[in-house]
């Protein structure tokens, strides 16, 4: 690694840090500048503006939420446990991602161009990562599904319900047997057979 990139990826570390904690509209260059022991002009070499940063802040916990997903699927053989190791591992890498999550769920953020087309991105990735299990799983004979699509859209949205209800109380000592257990509600269901 140069000195320049790892100069450069200095700021985008410590700029997380700073965003994670004083949020996007609170931060200023200032900030940054002090967390890098910089001057403003240093930064201003290698970013445009505090959006500039922000986005590669956010792209780069991206690369990190993706490349654990992906590592915890493929850790696994049958779909049923990768559907379960993706749900898990999102859950407890989210909270770790605090800009990345930001970028996706708060509604202040929108007025960011790069906000709006990773939104775009990530969901059509999400669903497609579940669309490609549930494919599996039917050829593997594990599950029995209609409609492969509308199914991926279903477990993508009730995923993402649990999640707000459960990172809400993560320090709850029982959280992994409820997520298993909505897991098992969501690939069973209720009617008795």
């Amino acid at each position: 690694m140069t000195k320049k990139s790892h100069f450069r990826l200095n700021i985008i570390t410590t700029a997380g840090r700073i965003f994670d904690s004083l949020g996007f509209r609170k931060t200023t260059m200032d900030d940054i500048a002090v967390g890098i022991k910089k001057r403003k002009s240093s930064i201003y070499y290698y970013f445009k503006s505090k959006e500039e940063i922000f986005q590669s802040v956010v792209l780069e916990e991206a690369k990190v939420f993706r490349r654990t997903i992906i590592n915890a699927i493929n850790n696994e053989k049958d779909p049923t446990a990768k559907l379960k190791a993706y749900v898990i591992t999102r859950m407890n890498i989210i909270d770790k991602l605090g800009n990345f999550n930001k970028a996706l769920q708060d509604k202040r953020l929108m007025h960011l161009e790069f906000v709006i087309r990773l939104k775009k991105i990530y969901d059509k990735e999400e669903i497609r990562l579940f669309k490609n299990i549930l494919i599996e799983g039917v050829e593997s004979d594990y599950f029995k599904i209609y409609d492969n699509d509308l199914a991926a859209i279903a477990f993508v949205t009730a995923m993402r319900g649990m999640e707000n209800t459960f990172l809400k109380n993560k320090n709850d000592p029982f959280l992994a047997s409820k997520i298993d257990g909505v897991i098992h509600t969501i690939l069973y269901g209720i009617v008795k057979r």
